[in-house]
């Protein structure tokens, strides 16, 4: 479809504040089916917690509703195990508005007390037989809220609709382009008399075609505009559409609903998956504008003279004749590239490389926009882009357009990917050549009777798409009239570049190439979520730092086991600091919980060290924490450098003071590689707490004995926290080691030291460990001597214990 001008496109999602929370009465109640049940009136800053619904396994949909007035209710959703709630015995809150985002499948958080979740049997997390928790939030920190909450399952699935705001002009929004009060002669079913609600009409017919076709079960609004677009007598971009938003999920924005980790999805395929609004979703104001998902643009100068000839559209519901612009047929095909049927692969070398992946430009005003050169965040696949492939001629072979990459290596294969279509000698496109670029997705390869290359050997069988820059202009990339990638080339498919004279209101290969992009309604499986193992776990970017994770306790009931984290690191001036957190794992998230301070990431001062007497206060550095080991591969940390040697990998985002960064963690040393006996875990002094280490026990080769590394960690120099570690041969459970401590540490957002990191001796270390009998922990004694300036820390046969389960247990 002949369109060049670039949509506008904005990243819509509001970070979810971290703020302390009360609950009232009125938890783990039971609700009916369809059963409207008043909440208790709700102060500021309170919530009800864990509402529930037995599902049967009738359900194709679930359905959550909440309708209030005053303050902002905002309600979250999960399956199979409560979410947070209040512990009673504490006197501070362990709840927040971020605590119960990370927990939850589903959420919806817009402005106002007005909220909804649809869950099918295609979400991510499917509708299904047990129980489906709620909590209610009021988040407006000074007024309070009252309503009233529906749970509902259903065994049909409803039909959504696209509802069409012809008003709210702006710059590039014309609204007198539906309200033309022009007479016009009923044409094709289209009774209206004006050329405006003519147009009007046309619009809305196309809409019902995209439901019937894609099967939509949501509401989504569209912005309809008109703007003067030009042309000239031979070609004029006759329309152009985008979604207005996109989003993704990461440890900084978790939208569980979302299948791919760290990708884009159009604002309409992510409502889709989330089951609620635009603004439910991201958060922010539902009204007006803010809470659309696309904005569709058509030509005013379209019927002009001196514009292809004077042609208008034809805007009969009934398919006009094949030399008319339909009107349908061309609103179909722009909001299609609406609902997510676009790539965001950059073609402009102004903006950076050519085949460049979009990252994320955050303004002062927290408002963010995709783009190219400052990728503060990113740069990340899409998900459009994701399922396309590059043939290598008539090879058999092939490689992922995207994929895993390190520091935009491919950037280069995409550009010459992109202009791989054969053009004219005056750029223009040759419809039906065969380019590299393919649709690699099984939905859309195994569609008989839509798929024109279907039982072809793969890679033939792939749709082939087009190539939309010009090829004599391989070093710019300069852009072909209808320059997205988003665009197949297969005869006779109402997704093509280049408007064809033909009414093409059947989708075609749009349906089952939606699919993969957020639009499937085939049933999903439960997805499978990254299981951390025990071990202390660093980033090849920040040698030195790391943190050390162990298992604390099993939660047999909910499956969310307790982890225990220490997370060694440095302070400005290099000295060597620490840091700790203890949390559970949900969904393959490690998400810590709330201190006496507000931190979830916390260190420790020491107030005293003398011996069976040391005691310290919670730090005032304020800190914050989140371990993600799913999909880690796909997060650019992980990109920064080759990490494909890596046993696992995992996210972390942290935050202490005002610094704050996302790492890519992997395990020093895989379980395969564990010594046995096995000592690995977290040890420390029972009766003398405040000091302890991680222990990493390999095995060694050739009937040799095992390696033991030790981080302590104890008080230094006037109670500051600080660590040393210490490595040698276990003999018999036994070990006598040189304690060295980092003297040129970095700042955690510094670069590594070029000559790498020295380390001096600050004293001794020895262990005498003694394996447990079957099902039980370990033991042994500890002896420390750690000097510094002015004095030491020290410990003679201090008795110590695993805190940590060991492992396989």
């Amino acid at each position: 479809m002949n369109r060049t001008k670039s949509p506008s496109i904005f990243f819509a999602i509001a970070a979810i504040v971290l703020m302390a929370i009360a609950a009232p009465a009125l938890a783990a109640t039971a609700l009916q089916s369809g059963v409207t049940v008043a909440l208790p009136a709700m102060p500021a800053s309170s919530f009800v917690s864990n509402l529930y619904l037995d599902v049967d396994s009738s359900a194709a949909q679930l359905v959550v509703k909440v309708a209030g007035t005053g303050g902002d209710l905002d309600v979250f959703m999960r399956y199979g195990s409560p979410l947070p709630e209040q512990n009673s015995a504490v006197s501070f809150p362990m709840v927040s508005e971020d605590l119960l985002g990370r927990y939850a499948n589903y959420h919806s958080i817009g402005a106002g007390s007005a909220e909804s979740i649809m869950v099918l049997r295609s979400s991510r997390i499917p509708v299904h037989a047990g129980r489906w928790y709620i909590s209610i939030i009021n988040s407006d920190q000074t007024n309070g809220a009252s309503g009233t909450v529906t749970m509902t399952a259903a065994a049909t699935v409803p039909t959504g609709t696209i509802h069409l705001d012809f008003g709210n002009p702006d710059a590039h929004c014309d609204d007198s382009f539906w309200t033309d009060a022009t007479a016009a002669a009923p044409v094709g079913g289209n009774n209206a008399t004006t050329l405006g609600l003519q147009r009007q009409n046309a619009l809305f017919h196309a809409t019902t075609e995209l439901i019937q076709q894609l099967q939509i079960p949501v509401d989504i609004t569209v912005h309809a505009c008109g703007e003067h677009l030009g042309g000239d007598a031979d070609s004029a971009i006759l329309a152009h559409a985008a979604p207005l938003s996109y989003l993704f999920d990461d440890p900084d924005f978790p939208i569980a609903a979302l299948p791919k980790k760290y990708t884009w999805y159009a604002g309409t395929a992510a409502v889709r998956l989330a089951g609620t609004s635009g603004c439910g979703l991201g958060g922010g104001s539902c009204s007006g504008v803010n809470n659309e998902e696309i904005e569709a643009t058509f030509n005013e100068d379209i019927g002009s003279p001196n514009v292809i000839g004077g042609e208008k559209f034809y805007l009969g519901f009934d398919p006009g004749p094949n030399h008319s612009l339909d009107f349908v047929t061309i609103a179909m095909h722009e909001m299609t590239h609406g609902l997510g049927f676009f790539g965001l692969v950059n073609l402009d070398s102004t903006q950076g490389p050519v085949g460049a992946k979009a990252g994320i430009s955050v303004n002062g005003s927290g408002q963010a926009s995709i783009a190219f050169q400052d990728l503060t965040q990113g740069p990340y696949d899409d998900i459009y882009d994701d399922a396309i492939a590059i043939v290598n001629s008539s090879d058999t072979g092939y490689t992922p357009f995207m994929g895993y990459e390190v520091n935009g290596a491919n950037d280069s294969a995409r550009a010459t990917a992109l202009t791989s279509g054969p053009v004219t000698s005056d750029g223009s496109y040759i419809p039906g050549t065969q380019t590299n670029l393919r649709w690699s997705d099984p939905v859309a390869v195994n569609a008989s009777g839509v798929n024109a290359n279907f039982g072809m050997p793969a890679p033939d069988n792939f749709p082939s798409l087009y190539a939309p820059c010009d090829k004599s202009e391989t070093v710019t990339c300069s852009p072909q009239p209808s320059s997205t990638l988003s665009h197949t080339i297969q005869t006779g498919d109402m997704m093509n570049a280049f408007y064809s004279n033909f009414n093409l209101r059947n989708m075609g290969l749009a349906v089952p190439m939606l699919a993969p992009a957020g639009w499937s309604n085939a049933a999903s499986a439960m997805p499978v979520f990254g299981q951390p193992i025990p071990s202390n776990w660093f980033d090849r970017s920040h040698s030195g730092h790391g943190f050390d994770f162990q298992l604390f306790a099993h939660d047999p009931v909910n499956g969310q086991d307790v982890y225990f984290m220490t997370f060694y690191t440095y302070q400005t001036d290099g000295t060597p600091e620490w840091y700790q957190a203890v949390g559970s794992i949900v969904d393959g998230v490690f998400v810590p919980s709330l201190q006496s301070n507000g931190n979830t990431l916390y260190r420790l001062l020491y107030t005293s060290s003398a011996e069976g007497h040391i005691t310290f206060v919670p730090d005032s550095v304020a800190g914050t924490v989140i371990v993600d080991f799913n999909q880690a591969s796909q997060s650019p940390a992980c990109r920064n450098v080759d990490r494909s040697s890596a046993s696992q990998m995992a996210t972390m985002r942290w935050r202490i003071g005002n610094d704050s960064d996302q790492w890519c963690m992997e395990p020093i040393v895989p379980l395969a590689l564990h010594a046995s006996p096995d000592f690995n875990g977290h040890w420390f002094a029972s009766s003398d707490s405040g000091w302890g280490f991680e222990l990493l026990d390999v095995a060694g080769s050739a009937g040799a004995a095992p390696t033991v590394v030790i981080y302590v960690y104890y008080p230094g120099p006037n109670g500051q926290p600080t660590w040393a570690t210490a490595s040698g041969a276990l003999v018999n459970g036994t070990a006598t080691m040189q304690l060295l401590q980092v003297s040129n540490g970095y700042c955690r957002t510094c670069a590594p030291p070029a000559q790498g990191l020295t380390g001096t001796s600050v004293g001794t270390f020895s262990l005498s460990l003694t394996a447990g009998a079957p099902g039980a922990k370990p033991t042994g004694s500890a002896t420390i001597v750690a000097n510094y300036p002015g004095g030491s820390f020290s410990r003679s046969n201090d008795a110590i214990a695993m805190l940590s389960v060991p492992t396989g247990q």
